[in-house]
């Protein structure tokens, strides 16, 4: 994921201009040193509510704890901003969205990423899990719907639907591009064959089958 958002960006960040990105619920810190090196800057960094941070990305003095509710940098600050599966962990996303629109540039750039809420199985493409593990959250998510409380704010790790997603990005910025077809293309490209992929990602099959959403998004 953080290998396409690097991919995505580079294509639409003007190489004349320094790079300076933020990382919206960076967890550990590791994928702030990632987009640093690949972009060659440093003036890349991420924030999360939990001091959970690696020694590399301490050592890189990228990171800081903070709310995506409030966040601690100027207006129009960044050229781009990412948040790779943090946004329904936020307790009200529409301000958090707001918050990163402010601290955009004119032309910046958001990626994102969340969970699928209308998807049938999840958590199969994490590479940190065993299989117990996506076992047991593929069933608390089942028990949740179940129960009628499969949403962020019930606790559940369920994110947004497509819909969804749309609008909360839609009132904010002026150019909204799904890239979730692309994203799956990109992880799973050579390990899964063609048919299989053109498959799950037929209309409509794609809208249970993706894990996942992905967009791109542009401030007027």
């Amino acid at each position: 994921m953080v290998a396409h958002c690097v991919q995505v960006i580079r294509g639409r960040v003007e190489s004349s201009r320094a790079r300076c990105g933020l990382v919206v619920g960076c967890g550990c810190g590791d994928e702030v040193v990632y987009i640093r090196q690949a972009f060659g800057s440093s003036h890349i960094v991420g924030f999360d509510l939990e001091p959970k941070f690696s020694r590399a990305a301490r050592r890189h003095g990228c990171v800081a704890v903070a709310d995506a509710q409030w966040i601690p940098f100027p207006a129009e600050a960044f050229d781009f901003v990412a948040a790779f599966h943090s946004l329904e962990h936020v307790a009200d996303p529409e301000r958090a969205l707001d918050e990163i629109g402010r601290v955009l540039r004119p032309g910046g750039w958001f990626y994102v990423g969340v969970p699928n809420r209308s998807r049938l199985v999840g958590y199969l493409g994490s590479f940190d899990a065993t299989t117990w593990q996506k076992i047991t959250w593929n069933l608390a998510d089942w028990w949740a719907r179940l129960r009628g409380r499969f949403r962020n704010s019930a606790g559940a790790h369920a994110g947004f639907d497509k819909q969804e997603l749309q609008l909360l990005l839609g009132r904010r910025f002026d150019k909204v591009e799904f890239l979730t077809e692309e994203f799956v293309r990109f992880k799973y490209g050579g390990r899964l064959p063609r048919a299989v992929l053109d498959f799950l990602l037929a209309p409509s099959v794609a809208k249970h089958s993706v894990p996942a959403l992905y967009a791109i998004c542009q401030r007027g």
